[in-house]
């Protein structure tokens, strides 16, 4: 969805790229890694930090192991 015309004929989820399911993914990740670190652990320093780690690996991975391509 990086500001091109869908083709004729084409679905949305066609054109879904790697960048936009990135940055679905990485409040998932956050969520998913809170909601999981706050069943096992009390307060909110370690859920906050395994949801941060989470998050951020998939930031490094967006912008320095897959970076995004010129349009």
């Amino acid at each position: 969805m990086s500001g091109r015309h869908r083709r004729a004929g084409s679905s949305a989820l066609d054109e879904i790229e790697r960048a936009d399911l990135l940055l679905l993914a990485i409040p998932l990740a956050f969520c998913a890694a809170y909601a999981a670190a706050s069943l096992v652990a009390r307060g909110y320093t370690v859920p906050v930090a395994g949801g941060s780690l989470a998050a951020g690996a998939l930031v490094v991975d967006g912008l320095f192991v897959n970076p995004p391509d010129e349009a």
